[in-house]
């Protein structure tokens, strides 16, 4: 019987099964994403069930064999847990669910844990969640294949220019905005200005979130991407973030 012991991870979702169980989709450094059965974790006498915390840095240790072993052990570990609240919490929410759609169980991304790892301390910032959310979106797509065409117009291969206007096509890249297209193409499809465009490519995510309308462009590319690559997958947490009061409106979420 396969044993695993002391591994990094953060619990993804978790879900009741049967009457006292649950199982955890759990996000490993070494292991990837995989599901565990977590025997006894419900209820009050359950000795385990406070450490079965979300967004919480844990160590954890299981047995088994098939799609589904079982939990031995988990403990906290010795880091301290990001401070989560308000847009900053439903931020961590909208990551998990992202990570549960696009990431296949057992698939080793060490980087993709990393990646995850280091925005969850980001979301403490409440002031910089839009642009902290578009950084992991971009990148968790580029690390998991799906990088997108940010250097040159995707039709001519030509480098972006700065004044100009782009339409990002699915799966191609960018298109320079000429005034017939300008009036044929959908409407949906995102426009973004080549300067946009070009600190993508740069990574200057500092000029990117000084500038309200590159924030707004580069929302509406992520929603369009995320969208395609979630197929006919509805992200639950969306419907948390409507900006049903003035507490949450502003908040960046795809």
């Amino acid at each position: 019987m396969n044993v695993v012991n002391t591994q990094i991870a953060y619990i993804l979702h978790k879900r009741a099964y049967r009457e006292t169980s649950s199982i955890l989709e759990v996000l490993t450094r070494d292991y990837g994403r995989l599901a565990l059965m977590a025997r006894g974790t419900r209820g009050a006498k359950s000795k385990i069930a406070g450490n079965l915390l979300p967004f919480t840095p844990l160590l954890i240790s299981w047995q088994g064999k098939g799609d589904l072993p079982y939990l031995k052990s988990v403990e906290r570990a010795d880091l301290k847990a990001p401070s989560l609240q308000s847009k900053s919490l439903l931020s961590a929410m909208y990551i998990n669910e992202l990570m549960m759609y696009l990431l296949h169980r057992d698939d080793v991304h060490e980087t993709v844990f990393e990646h995850y790892h280091h925005c969850l301390y980001a979301l403490e910032n409440d002031k910089e969640l839009e642009i902290t959310l578009r950084q992991f979106e971009i990148k968790l797509l580029e690390l998991l294949g799906f990088g997108l065409n940010l250097l040159e117009e995707a039709d001519s291969g030509k480098p972006i220019i700065a004044e100009a206007y782009y339409y990002y096509h699915l799966e191609h890249g960018p298109v320079l905005c000429t005034d017939a297209a300008t009036r044929s193409e959908n409407v949906s499809m995102p426009r973004l200005s080549g300067r946009c465009l070009q600190a993508l490519a740069a990574e200057n995510y500092r000029e990117l979130s000084a500038n309200t309308e590159h924030l707004r462009e580069i929302k509406r590319l992520m929603r369009f991407v995320i969208n395609f690559h979630l197929g006919n997958k509805k992200l639950k947490s969306r419907e948390l973030f409507r900006p049903v009061n003035k507490d949450f409106s502003g908040t960046g979420f795809s």
